[in-house]
């Protein structure tokens, strides 16, 4: 509450002073500060590239997209006949590794992966020289083309041999 005192205390310039000390604004409370932002939500995954991942279907074998979450794995049973073998395509966003574990009970069968969009013929990981896993991390957004096979010797005979393949992204 303010008290009024009398003129003849201070004079008038006492009451000038008085009145310059207050602005005659109401006091601003302080702003609290803002929540932390919440983490922003996963990329979603980028399409499966099935233009350029066709390329590996060369040999007969059909091209199967593989479905699951952006985080989490899946896994595959199928057989390779002579030449002919299933191609998988997997799309993996920019920063996530992808794993691929290959088995099979023929010491005959071996998986490569490449890229869907280089068209070398080039594998990044060569299942006969790397071993049946393969941990590659996506420097973009891509399709990964996971091809199971064996070699020409056993292909010619038409040989048949089946696998498991475990496939994860993180």
């Amino acid at each position: 509450m303010l008290k009024l005192i009398p003129s003849s205390v201070f004079g008038l310039t006492g009451l000038a002073l008085l009145a310059a000390c207050g602005s005659g604004e109401p006091e601003k409370a302080e702003t609290p500060p803002a929540p932390p932002a919440a983490a922003p939500a996963p990329a979603a995954l980028p399409p499966v590239d099935m233009a350029n991942a066709q390329q590996f279907t060369a040999n007969g074998g059909a091209l199967t997209p593989l479905t699951f979450d952006r985080s989490g794995s899946t896994t595959v049973t199928g057989a390779v006949v002579g030449y002919k073998a299933p191609v998988y395509a997997v799309p993996v966003a920019a920063g996530q590794t992808l794993t691929v574990t290959f088995q099979s009970d023929s010491a005959n069968l071996y998986v490569n992966v490449s890229d869907a969009a280089d068209h070398s013929g080039a594998a990044l990981h060569r299942g006969e020289i790397d071993g049946g896993t393969a941990r590659l991390k996506a420097d973009r957004d891509m399709t990964f083309v996971i091809l199971p096979f064996q070699p020409r010797a056993m292909a010619r005979r038409n040989e048949t041999g089946t696998f498991h393949l475990t496939v994860s992204r993180e």
